[in-house]
């Protein structure tokens, strides 16, 4: 990506940029997202008025360095379509010195804060995208799902600018007939079911919209509390979601829903700590 122009975007606080790169090659799809682990640099596509921008950031412990290609993308700085999506997807604006002191009362995270402070939430970058590559992870390893992610991807996918995919459109997908989906992702015909009624959901709402709320996604066949928690957490805003239900923190915590209970208004910070610290998301760079 020559000839780019950049903006910087400051974190308030200290940031965990490697966390952050953790968390993102920890569930990269395949042709979604390059990673370049020793400049701590992420590119990928974001849909912006119906075009696909290659978007490219890179990430250190003050803050993330956008850069793109056309400088009208970046006209406003921070408020701009692409500042405003960074800012969110790193989560730059959370007091994290105000979480962190909370959470470090607990015994469980002080000694981790103390190493690894200013631990944020990463945000998935596409609400369609979140979804889907969600209900692919339900009830599977991580590897699992994210291999189900790039057969997805692979096989509905379309190429995009600077050798990256773009990541199947609803209408597209809803399109798809049912056993095709299960033969090119080699999946359950109840997982492809719910990623073809994803796909119809969101086909239905136009060609963008945000993260329907969590009322809305409830009734569709195969989406569970796992993955409505789970949402909340890495593609919202709020700040107080614990997904009592996952696996790894019920393991990692008995009695999660209780003891979870001291660590508001910040449970979504914990359960994100809570997973770095598992091994899930190992820090990169």
């Amino acid at each position: 990506m020559a000839g780019l122009t950049s903006l910087r975007l400051a974190a308030e606080g200290p940031f965990d940029h490697r966390g952050a790169l953790g968390v993102l090659s920890a569930h990269r799809i395949d042709g979604l997202t390059r990673i370049a682990p020793e400049a701590c640099r992420v590119t990928r596509l974001l849909e912006i008025g119906g075009r696909a921008e290659p978007v490219q950031c890179t990430l250190d412990g003050g803050g993330v360095t956008v850069a793109v290609a056309d400088p009208e993308l970046l006209r406003g700085g921070a408020a701009s379509p692409v500042g405003a999506r960074i800012s969110e997807m790193f989560d730059l604006g959370a007091d994290v010195l105000t979480i962190d002191e909370h959470l470090s009362r607990d015994p469980v995270f002080a000694d981790q804060i103390a190493v690894r402070p200013g631990m944020r939430i990463t945000r998935m970058a596409d609400p369609f995208e979140a979804v889907v590559l969600t209900v692919l992870g339900q009830q599977v390893t991580l590897a699992a799902g994210r291999l189900f992610g790039s057969r997805l991807v692979a096989a509905f996918g379309t190429p995009g600018p600077a050798g990256l995919m773009r990541f199947p459109a609803p209408r597209v997908l809803a399109r798809v007939p049912p056993g095709e989906v299960q033969s090119a992702l080699r999946v359950t015909r109840a997982r492809a079911r719910t990623v073809l009624g994803v796909a119809a959901f969101f086909a239905d709402r136009g060609p963008w919209v945000a993260l329907p709320a969590r009322e809305d996604l409830a009734p569709l066949y195969g989406i569970g509390r796992w993955t409505l928690d789970y949402l909340a957490v890495r593609s919202t805003t709020d700040p107080d979601v614990f997904p009592e239900s996952d696996a790894v923190l019920r393991r990692m915590v008995p009695n999660a829903g209780t003891v979870s209970e001291l660590w508001r208004p910040y449970r979504s910070y914990a359960a994100v700590r809570l997973w770095a610290m598992s091994g899930s998301w190992p820090a990169v760079g």
